[in-house]
Protein backbone atom coordinates (compact mmCIF):
# COMPACT_ATOMS: atom_id res chain seq x y z
CA UNK A 1 0.00 0.00 0.00
CA UNK A 2 1.41 3.50 -0.53
CA UNK A 3 2.90 5.17 2.15
CA UNK A 4 1.72 8.69 3.73
CA UNK A 5 4.30 10.78 4.14
CA UNK A 6 4.49 14.59 5.25
CA UNK A 7 6.96 15.96 3.82
CA UNK A 8 8.41 19.28 5.11
CA UNK A 9 11.26 22.23 3.41
CA UNK A 10 14.46 20.99 3.60
CA UNK A 11 16.03 23.86 5.64
CA UNK A 12 12.83 22.89 8.30
CA UNK A 13 13.52 19.10 8.60
CA UNK A 14 15.47 17.95 11.58
CA UNK A 15 17.75 16.05 10.05
CA UNK A 16 19.45 15.18 13.51
CA UNK A 17 16.67 12.43 13.73
CA UNK A 18 17.92 10.85 10.68
CA UNK A 19 18.50 6.98 11.91
CA UNK A 20 19.56 3.76 10.66
CA UNK A 21 18.23 0.52 12.13
CA UNK A 22 19.08 -3.14 10.83
CA UNK A 23 16.52 -5.48 9.69
CA UNK A 24 15.79 -8.61 7.70
CA UNK A 25 14.06 -8.21 4.20
CA UNK A 26 10.94 -10.72 3.21
CA UNK A 27 14.00 -13.48 2.17
CA UNK A 28 15.41 -13.30 5.49
CA UNK A 29 19.03 -11.37 4.27
CA UNK A 30 20.10 -8.13 6.31
CA UNK A 31 18.30 -4.73 5.13
CA UNK A 32 19.47 -1.32 6.76
CA UNK A 33 16.27 0.77 7.37
CA UNK A 34 16.14 4.41 7.01
CA UNK A 35 14.01 6.71 9.21
CA UNK A 36 11.38 8.66 7.20
CA UNK A 37 13.22 11.13 5.62
CA UNK A 38 10.36 12.67 3.56
CA UNK A 39 11.33 17.15 2.38
CA UNK A 40 9.92 19.10 -0.15
CA UNK A 41 13.28 20.46 -2.04
CA UNK A 42 14.14 24.06 -3.64
CA UNK A 43 13.50 24.87 -7.24
CA UNK A 44 15.89 23.55 -9.70
CA UNK A 45 16.37 22.92 -13.44
CA UNK A 46 15.99 19.10 -14.51
CA UNK A 47 17.46 18.03 -17.61
CA UNK A 48 15.95 14.20 -18.16
CA UNK A 49 12.87 14.12 -16.69
CA UNK A 50 10.38 11.51 -17.51
CA UNK A 51 7.05 11.68 -14.96
CA UNK A 52 4.38 11.50 -17.37
CA UNK A 53 2.91 8.01 -19.37
CA UNK A 54 5.07 5.01 -18.84
CA UNK A 55 8.06 7.01 -17.87
CA UNK A 56 11.64 5.54 -18.62
CA UNK A 57 9.98 2.59 -20.50
CA UNK A 58 11.35 2.37 -24.43
CA UNK A 59 14.25 4.31 -23.86
CA UNK A 60 17.86 3.82 -24.13
CA UNK A 61 18.50 2.93 -20.75
CA UNK A 62 14.92 1.83 -19.85
CA UNK A 63 13.45 -1.32 -18.72
CA UNK A 64 11.98 -3.81 -21.52
CA UNK A 65 9.13 -5.00 -19.98
CA UNK A 66 6.51 -2.05 -19.19
CA UNK A 67 5.38 -2.96 -15.41
CA UNK A 68 9.06 -2.87 -14.31
CA UNK A 69 9.20 1.50 -16.12
CA UNK A 70 9.98 4.31 -13.60
CA UNK A 71 9.17 7.65 -13.53
CA UNK A 72 12.50 9.77 -13.86
CA UNK A 73 13.58 13.00 -12.33
CA UNK A 74 16.68 14.92 -11.83
CA UNK A 75 17.81 17.45 -9.87
CA UNK A 76 20.48 19.62 -11.09
CA UNK A 77 23.03 22.65 -9.53
CA UNK A 78 22.40 24.05 -12.67
CA UNK A 79 21.48 28.13 -12.62
CA UNK A 80 17.96 28.85 -12.28
CA UNK A 81 17.85 31.70 -14.96
CA UNK A 82 20.82 34.10 -14.82
CA UNK A 83 21.08 33.05 -11.08
CA UNK A 84 23.49 30.36 -9.57
CA UNK A 85 21.65 28.21 -7.22
CA UNK A 86 22.43 28.29 -3.98
CA UNK A 87 19.47 26.86 -2.84
CA UNK A 88 20.65 23.46 -4.05
CA UNK A 89 24.22 23.65 -2.49
CA UNK A 90 22.38 24.10 0.74
CA UNK A 91 20.33 20.66 0.12
CA UNK A 92 23.44 18.93 -1.00
CA UNK A 93 25.06 19.28 2.41
CA UNK A 94 22.45 18.21 3.96
CA UNK A 95 22.03 14.90 1.80
CA UNK A 96 26.05 14.88 2.53
CA UNK A 97 25.31 14.77 6.51
CA UNK A 98 22.94 11.71 5.76
CA UNK A 99 25.18 9.92 2.99
CA UNK A 100 28.19 10.32 5.84
CA UNK A 101 26.11 8.93 8.48
CA UNK A 102 25.01 5.69 6.52
CA UNK A 103 28.92 5.18 5.90
CA UNK A 104 29.80 4.87 9.83
CA UNK A 105 26.79 2.58 9.51
CA UNK A 106 28.30 -0.12 7.16
CA UNK A 107 31.62 0.29 8.07
CA UNK A 108 30.59 -0.90 12.29
CA UNK A 109 28.35 -3.29 10.61
CA UNK A 110 30.27 -4.41 6.99
CA UNK A 111 30.52 -8.44 7.99
CA UNK A 112 26.88 -8.77 8.63
CA UNK A 113 25.85 -6.38 5.21
CA UNK A 114 28.85 -6.95 2.68
CA UNK A 115 29.63 -9.81 3.79
CA UNK A 116 33.49 -8.07 4.07
CA UNK A 117 35.72 -7.24 7.16
CA UNK A 118 38.60 -5.73 8.15
CA UNK A 119 38.18 -2.66 5.28
CA UNK A 120 38.75 0.69 5.78
CA UNK A 121 35.86 3.30 5.92
CA UNK A 122 37.47 4.86 2.85
CA UNK A 123 38.02 1.87 0.68
CA UNK A 124 34.10 1.55 2.16
CA UNK A 125 33.43 4.84 0.59
CA UNK A 126 34.79 3.74 -2.52
CA UNK A 127 31.60 1.19 -2.85
CA UNK A 128 29.19 3.59 -2.01
CA UNK A 129 27.06 5.87 -4.50
CA UNK A 130 26.79 8.58 -2.85
CA UNK A 131 23.90 11.23 -3.12
CA UNK A 132 24.85 14.03 -5.89
CA UNK A 133 27.43 14.14 -7.26
CA UNK A 134 28.22 13.94 -11.46
CA UNK A 135 30.99 12.88 -13.37
CA UNK A 136 32.18 12.08 -16.68
CA UNK A 137 31.73 8.64 -17.93
CA UNK A 138 34.78 8.78 -20.33
CA UNK A 139 37.31 10.42 -17.87
CA UNK A 140 35.99 10.49 -14.35
CA UNK A 141 36.17 13.67 -13.37
CA UNK A 142 33.44 15.61 -11.81
CA UNK A 143 30.99 18.15 -13.46
CA UNK A 144 29.00 19.36 -11.19
CA UNK A 145 25.86 17.72 -9.04
CA UNK A 146 22.85 16.41 -9.18
CA UNK A 147 20.08 14.11 -7.17
CA UNK A 148 18.65 11.54 -9.54
CA UNK A 149 15.02 10.25 -8.42
CA UNK A 150 12.60 7.31 -9.39
CA UNK A 151 9.67 6.22 -8.82
CA UNK A 152 7.79 3.14 -10.26
CA UNK A 153 5.20 3.56 -12.63
CA UNK A 154 3.56 -0.13 -11.72
CA UNK A 155 2.65 -0.33 -8.10
CA UNK A 156 1.55 -3.32 -6.60
CA UNK A 157 -2.61 -3.39 -5.52
CA UNK A 158 -2.18 -5.81 -2.16
CA UNK A 159 -4.31 -8.07 -3.88
CA UNK A 160 -1.95 -9.40 -7.06
CA UNK A 161 -2.37 -7.77 -9.48
CA UNK A 162 -0.83 -3.73 -10.18
CA UNK A 163 -1.91 -0.42 -10.95
CA UNK A 164 -0.53 2.82 -12.33
CA UNK A 165 0.40 5.91 -9.74
CA UNK A 166 0.49 8.82 -11.58
CA UNK A 167 2.76 11.56 -10.90
CA UNK A 168 1.09 14.86 -9.86
CA UNK A 169 2.18 17.87 -12.05
CA UNK A 170 1.97 20.89 -10.15
CA UNK A 171 1.95 24.91 -10.96
CA UNK A 172 3.47 27.25 -9.18
CA UNK A 173 0.56 27.21 -6.24
CA UNK A 174 1.00 23.73 -6.21
CA UNK A 175 -2.98 23.00 -7.62
CA UNK A 176 -2.57 19.54 -9.70
CA UNK A 177 -2.68 20.76 -13.83
CA UNK A 178 -4.85 18.56 -16.29
CA UNK A 179 -2.50 16.17 -18.13
CA UNK A 180 0.55 18.63 -16.91
CA UNK A 181 4.10 17.57 -18.16
CA UNK A 182 7.94 18.51 -17.38
CA UNK A 183 9.78 19.23 -19.39
CA UNK A 184 13.66 19.73 -19.61
CA UNK A 185 14.65 22.98 -18.91
CA UNK A 186 12.03 23.62 -16.66
CA UNK A 187 12.72 24.50 -12.73
CA UNK A 188 10.97 22.49 -10.63
CA UNK A 189 10.10 21.16 -6.68
CA UNK A 190 9.91 17.31 -5.83
CA UNK A 191 8.39 15.68 -2.59
CA UNK A 192 11.66 14.04 -1.99
CA UNK A 193 11.98 11.24 0.22
CA UNK A 194 13.98 8.19 0.48
CA UNK A 195 12.88 5.48 -0.76
CA UNK A 196 15.04 2.23 0.59
CA UNK A 197 18.81 1.88 1.48
CA UNK A 198 19.97 -0.96 -1.09
CA UNK A 199 23.39 -2.91 -1.81
CA UNK A 200 24.62 -4.55 -4.92
CA UNK A 201 24.74 -8.10 -5.16
CA UNK A 202 27.83 -9.80 -3.61
CA UNK A 203 28.00 -6.55 -1.36
CA UNK A 204 30.15 -4.38 -4.60
CA UNK A 205 27.99 -1.12 -4.03
CA UNK A 206 25.42 0.36 -1.40
CA UNK A 207 23.54 3.40 -1.28
CA UNK A 208 20.12 5.30 -0.67
CA UNK A 209 17.39 5.30 -3.34
CA UNK A 210 15.72 8.58 -3.71
CA UNK A 211 12.26 8.52 -4.90
CA UNK A 212 9.22 11.51 -5.16
CA UNK A 213 5.55 11.63 -5.25
CA UNK A 214 4.57 14.89 -6.87
CA UNK A 215 6.34 17.47 -9.19
CA UNK A 216 6.10 21.51 -9.02
CA UNK A 217 6.56 23.25 -12.00
CA UNK A 218 8.02 26.30 -10.39
CA UNK A 219 9.43 27.73 -13.68
CA UNK A 220 8.47 27.09 -17.24
CA UNK A 221 12.10 27.38 -19.92
CA UNK A 222 10.96 29.90 -21.90
CA UNK A 223 9.92 31.99 -18.85
CA UNK A 224 13.09 31.53 -17.08
CA UNK A 225 15.15 35.05 -17.12
CA UNK A 226 17.08 35.36 -19.60
CA UNK A 227 20.77 35.88 -19.15
CA UNK A 228 22.36 40.08 -19.34
CA UNK A 229 25.59 39.31 -19.21
CA UNK A 230 28.54 36.95 -19.99
CA UNK A 231 31.20 37.66 -17.98
CA UNK A 232 33.57 35.99 -19.79
CA UNK A 233 33.78 38.52 -22.52
CA UNK A 234 33.77 41.26 -19.45
CA UNK A 235 37.08 41.87 -19.50
CA UNK A 236 38.14 41.17 -23.49
CA UNK A 237 39.98 44.22 -25.03
CA UNK A 238 39.62 44.60 -28.99
CA UNK A 239 41.18 47.74 -31.35
CA UNK A 240 37.83 46.79 -33.37
CA UNK A 241 35.65 47.17 -30.81
CA UNK A 242 32.50 49.03 -31.45
CA UNK A 243 28.65 49.09 -29.81
CA UNK A 244 26.41 47.12 -31.18
CA UNK A 245 23.86 49.09 -33.02
CA UNK A 246 20.21 48.20 -34.24
CA UNK A 247 19.62 51.30 -36.49
CA UNK A 248 17.67 50.87 -39.57
CA UNK A 249 20.35 51.38 -41.70
CA UNK A 250 22.82 48.38 -40.15
CA UNK A 251 19.30 46.38 -40.46
CA UNK A 252 19.00 46.97 -44.37
CA UNK A 253 22.67 46.46 -45.15
CA UNK A 254 22.67 43.01 -43.08
CA UNK A 255 19.35 42.26 -45.52
CA UNK A 256 20.70 42.89 -48.66
CA UNK A 257 24.23 41.57 -47.72
CA UNK A 258 24.77 38.79 -50.81
CA UNK A 259 27.48 36.44 -51.50
CA UNK A 260 26.74 35.79 -55.30
CA UNK A 261 29.85 36.15 -56.64
CA UNK A 262 31.82 36.17 -53.85
CA UNK A 263 35.03 33.98 -54.97
CA UNK A 264 36.20 33.12 -51.78
CA UNK A 265 38.44 36.20 -51.15
CA UNK A 266 38.07 39.92 -50.17
CA UNK A 267 38.95 42.74 -52.22
CA UNK A 268 39.15 44.38 -55.43
CA UNK A 269 40.32 42.53 -58.69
Amino acid sequence: MHKIRTFQSVTKFNWDEVTLTMGTDYAGKPKINISNVAVVTPPCITLWPRCTGTGNFGTTWGPSEVTKSKYTLDLTDNPVGAEFNNAFDEMAERFEVVDDSLLKFVYANQQRILGRKNLSIEELKMLQIRSGPKHDKQTGDATGRSFQLNAPVYRNDGVGGKFIKRVNVCDKDGTVITNGNVCPGNAVAATMYAAQVYTGVGGDKFGIQWSFDDVQVVCQRAKLMEVTHCGAFGSSQHVCAQQYSTSDLMEEDDTNFSTSGYDGQFGSN
